[in-house]
C-alpha cells in the first residue's frame, strides 16, 4: 500500500511539474508574442514618421505663418475698435452705411473659414485612425489635404486682414474729415 500511495505521489508531482512547464511555456510564448507586437508597432511608428516628417514641417511652417496672420488681425482689430471710439456717433453711423458691404465681405470670409476648419478636423480624424491602423499612405494623403485646407485658411484670413485695413481707411479718413471741419 505504501509502494501505491508512493506510485501516485511520484505520479501526482510529475503532473504538477508538466503543467507549471506548460504554464511557464505559454506565458513565454505570449512574452514573445507580446514582445512581437511592441516591435511591430514600434516598427508601424517609425514608418510613420518616416513618411510623414516632410508634412509635418510643411504643417509647422503654416501654423507659424497663421500665427503671425492672426496676431496682425487682432492688432488691426483693436486699431478700428480705438478708431471708431474716437469718432462721434454722427459719423460712425455714416461709416456703417458705407462699410455695409466691407462688413458683408468680412462675414463670408469669416464663415469661409469656419467650414474650411470644420473639414480640416475631420481629416484630423482620419489621420489619427490611419495612425492608429499603421497606415501612412493613406494618412499622409489626408496630411496633404490638411496642408491645403490650412493654405486655403491663411488665404482667406489675408483676406480678412485687407478688409480690415479698408476699414481702417475708411475711419482714417472720416477722422481727418472730423478733424479739418472742426
Amino acid at each position: 500500500m505504501l509502494k501505491k500511495s508512493a506510485a501516485v505521489a511520484v505520479i501526482g508531482l510529475a503532473l504538477l511539474a508538466g503543467s507549471a512547464q506548460a504554464v511557464f511555456a505559454s506565458g513565454a510564448d505570449t512574452g514573445t508574442a507580446s514582445a512581437d507586437a511592441t516591435t511591430t508597432a514600434a516598427g508601424k511608428h517609425a514608418v510613420w514618421k518616416a513618411q510623414t516628417a516632410g508634412l509635418k514641417n510643411q504643417l509647422i511652417s503654416l501654423r507659424a505663418d497663421q500665427k503671425n496672420l492672426q496676431t496682425q488681425i487682432k492688432t488691426v482689430r483693436q486699431t478700428i475698435k480705438s478708431t471708431a471710439k474716437s469718432l462721434s456717433k454722427q459719423q460712425r453711423a455714416e461709416i456703417k452705411a458705407n462699410s455695409q458691404a466691407l462688413k458683408a465681405q468680412l462675414a463670408a470670409q469669416r464663415s469661409s473659414i469656419e467650414s474650411l476648419r470644420a473639414q480640416k478636423q475631420a481629416l484630423w480624424t482620419q489621420v489619427k485612425t490611419a495612425k492608429k491602423s499603421g497606415d501612412p499612405a493613406s494618412g499622409g494623403a489626408e496630411l496633404t489635404q490638411i496642408i491645403a485646407l490650412k493654405e486655403q485658411i491663411i488665404q482667406a484670413k489675408q483676406q480678412v486682414l485687407a478688409l480690415q485695413q479698408e476699414l481702417i481707411s475708411l475711419l482714417d479718413s472720416a477722422a481727418a474729415a472730423a478733424g479739418a471741419g472742426v
